[in-house]
């Protein structure tokens, strides 16, 4: 025997020694392993044989690591949800459940704990970085003009710069600032669609875009997705050649509420498939920014569109500030000139504070810093939250991990109602978003979104046992 298969045999024993403890319940999920120089020293083995130990143990998605943290334990694949993918489904008359006001009043009331609105703990907001980009803002001439009707250069440009990718270079011409993502969804549909037009949608769906469908009069027609592949390409193909729709809404990238992510090979082929067939696709990319364990940034369909097909909305409320009410639509530039008319006539410009701190703000090393660290304190988070509801909820109560965001889609077992379990919650003060309501068609009744980006103490893991002795009850 070599020395390198001496080496090998050694770091797959230590590799399938750990697999074993961590099967046996030693090492349950959500725990940390030991780190590796303890390893190292338990082994009687060098850093580098650890190393390559754990890696194989990341690899088969046994653990993950986090930043300056070690490496964790991750819930298994059998507790994951195995959705059987459905029949695609036709919803001509899109209307939004009456629960959708009542659910919204919940989520602004600061009695409730805020598992149901998707936005970060204050605590992970860049204050001191933002205060001094408004600071700067102040000093700045163009605060005393109105701005251009698409919004200050500056920032268009910095949007424009990270937006772009090998296929697509963004130019500021395309940019168009909106309040928020929600309001450039709105336009890129107004623009580009009349009443009765046919829109494919991922199911499940955030339900604020099948708000927009309803206020706009569009026919929906929901296209099964996997909680961690997003969009099933052969029905978005079977719909196509059936339905023939105009557009296709997707949320490619840690999508909401489920959290998943289109593998890239996937991506390309679904700009293919979509130029073949004259559909333009309207790409929500809000979450994008935020994958777990400062991994690379998935690429954007926008990045990989060389057809001009693609029109992109994002913003910065939940990676940045939901205050800011900074957001973004880029497609062609015909519609951003479009867009530009109809604010003129509206509003002439949106406020300049705002877009210029956004823009001071985008342009520095602390946007990078926070980002960095926002990440890395997620990835670890979500995990925690996840292995709190698995141990908290009835037995057989599944959890969908993201690979990026602060969403996680968890699925009761079969016969319990997750709108008994919010009308129950919000007597207790904690809000969550039953599943029914990202669909539109009534589907997800036995699942529910939960934000994880609320951080941990003993009133949140107290409120998740109160959810969980709930779910048991129902």
């Amino acid at each position: 025997m070599t020395d390198t298969d001496r080496l090998l045999t050694k770091y797959s024993k230590i590799a399938n020694s750990l697999i074993g403890r961590i099967e046996s319940g030693e090492f349950p999920p959500g725990s940390k392993l030991p780190s590796l120089r303890k390893i190292c020293l338990f082994e009687e083995c060098n850093l580098s044989t650890a190393v390559e130990a754990f890696g194989i143990l990341q690899e088969r998605g046994f653990i993950s690591g986090r930043e300056r943290s070690g490496y964790f334990v991750l819930p298994r694949p059998e507790l994951y949800p195995k959705y059987k993918l459905e029949k695609p489904v036709r919803v001509p008359n899109p209307s939004v459940p009456e629960e959708v006001s009542s659910l919204m009043s919940e989520l602004a009331d600061p009695g409730f704990i805020p598992f149901g609105a998707a936005v970060p703990d204050p605590q992970f907001l860049p204050y001191s970085s933002l205060q001094k980009a408004y600071k700067k803002s102040l000093k700045d001439s163009q605060v005393y003009k109105y701005s251009d009707a698409a919004g200050i250069l500056e920032l268009r440009k910095k949007i424009a710069i990270r937006s772009s990718g090998k296929e697509r270079r963004v130019r500021p011409e395309e940019v168009f600032i909106t309040l928020g993502c929600s309001e450039a969804a709105f336009l890129a549909l107004s623009l580009s669609t009349k009443p009765g037009d046919k829109v494919a949608v991922e199911s499940p769906l955030h339900f604020v875009l099948y708000q927009i469908l309803s206020e706009l009069k569009l026919k929906a027609i929901e296209i099964p997705t996997d909680p961690f592949t997003g969009l099933d390409l052969q029905s978005y193909i079977s719909v196509i050649k059936k339905e023939s729709p105009k557009f296709l809404i997707t949320i490619p990238t840690f999508s909401n509420p489920t959290g998943s992510l289109m593998p890239l090979g996937s991506k390309k082929e679904l700009l293919k498939i979509s130029s073949k067939y004259g559909v333009k696709i309207l790409e929500d990319d809000i979450y994008g920014d935020l994958q777990h364990n400062g991994g690379i940034r998935p690429s954007s369909l926008l990045s990989l569109d060389a057809e001009g097909i693609v029109t992109h909305v994002s913003s910065l409320s939940k990676s940045v500030n939901p205050g800011l009410r900074i957001g973004w639509m880029i497609s062609e530039q015909i519609k951003v000139e479009n867009a530009r008319r109809l604010r003129l006539a509206e509003t002439i410009s949106l406020p300049a504070i705002p877009q210029l701190a956004a823009s001071y703000f985008m342009g520095s090393l602390a946007h990078e810093r926070h980002l960095r660290e926002f990440r890395r304190r997620l990835g670890g988070l979500v995990l925690s939250y996840a292995d709190s509801f698995l141990e908290y909820f009835p037995k057989g109560t599944k959890v969908a991990i993201p690979k990026g965001g602060f969403l996680l889609w968890i699925e009761l077992p079969r016969g319990k109602d997750s709108r008994v379990l919010r009308f129950q919650a919000a007597k207790k003060k904690i809000s969550l978003v039953p599943g029914n309501l990202f669909s539109l068609s009534g589907k997800y009744v036995n699942n529910f979104r939960i934000n994880a980006g609320v951080l941990m103490g003993p009133k949140v893991i107290s409120a998740i046992q109160t959810l969980g002795k709930i779910a048991k009850e129902i």
